[in-house]
């Protein structure tokens, strides 16, 4: 495998500054994550997210599209429906259930080199008419009151600084009976002491989350907000989620050897924090959970 490489000064000053909670401004995660975009291509392809898995056979980019389309689904995406991906990446998703479900999506992304990739792939693929991006913060969406019939996250509420904020404000932009749906990663529900030290902290760390989320905490925020929770679902009870991590011990330790081998710290980085993410699925400690909530007709 070809190795993507980045400029050791700026990387080694950012990889510094991740790893100090002091230092690890939003500006500073801006800026790391922009540096992850080659790799995440990588790793990931233009679907930044889990697969929606099955219990046997090969891993592909197919899991990740079938992720898209169950979410999508069970907020009844469909053509013409004017739907918000919030924390869009760089557009894969946005593209592909407008092109699959005939939906009107604008994307949204904090990030400028995000947002410019994005663009151009709906560009390149004929949608500019039913696809669109645009800068800005999931707690101050740059929308109208009642603009979207949908909102859907992918693996981005997690990241974000005030979730309670992102769900009131995806609240106020959809229409009444609009469906906020998404899935996320979450710790585990009752979780002591000592499993959040020994795996939510490191994943928190080096994934540059403020704080994982329960089922239970991300349904409250929703209610808090005004939605009525009509799903909430730990994903290891729906699908083979273990499946999407790197659990199995020879796998582990191939990528132990990748880490030793690669001269780019950020590599390195991404490729620890997908061991420590794996030791966190494998003892129970993390999930993913899927969500659907309602904004409920005016009386």
């Amino acid at each position: 495998m070809t190795e993507v490489k980045s400029d050791p000064i700026d990387v080694e000053r950012l990889v510094a500054a991740m790893a100090d909670p002091a230092t690890r401004t939003p500006e500073v995660v801006n800026a790391y994550y922009t540096l992850c975009i080659p790799f995440y291509r990588e790793f990931l392809g233009r679907h930044w997210h889990t697969g929606y898995y099955a219990p046997s056979g090969p891993l592909g980019p197919k899991d990740q599209l079938r992720m898209e389309l169950r979410i999508a689904a069970s907020a009844d995406v469909g053509p013409g429906c004017a739907v918000l991906d919030v924390g869009c990446g760089i557009g894969g998703t946005a593209c592909h259930l407008a092109q699959v479900m005939g939906a009107r999506v604008q994307g949204l992304t904090p990030n400028t080199t995000q947002l410019d990739m994005a663009s151009s792939y709906a560009k390149a693929q004929g949608l500019e008419d039913r696809v669109t991006f645009v800068q800005g913060q999931a707690g101050e969406l740059p929308f109208p009151d009642a603009s979207f019939d949908v909102v859907l996250f992918f693996e981005s509420a997690c990241h974000f600084p005030d979730r309670e904020r992102f769900f009131r404000e995806a609240h106020r932009v959809l229409r009444p009976g609009g469906r906020l749906a998404g899935e996320d990663w979450l710790a585990a529900t009752g979780l002591d002491e000592e499993l959040k030290r020994r795996h939510i902290a490191p994943l928190c760390d080096t994934w540059a989350i403020p704080e994982l989320g329960t089922l239970e905490t991300y349904a409250a925020g929703m209610a808090g907000a005004g939605f009525e929770v009509l799903e909430r679902v730990d994903l290891r009870d729906e699908m083979a989620l273990l499946r999407g991590f790197i659990v199995d011990e020879e796998d582990r330790q191939e990528v132990r050897h990748e880490i030793a081998a690669s001269r780019d710290p950020v590599r390195r980085l991404i490729m620890s924090a997908l061991l420590i993410l794996g030791e966190a699925a494998a003892a129970g400690a993390f999930t993913l959970g899927r969500f659907l909530a309602m904004k409920t007709m005016a009386p």
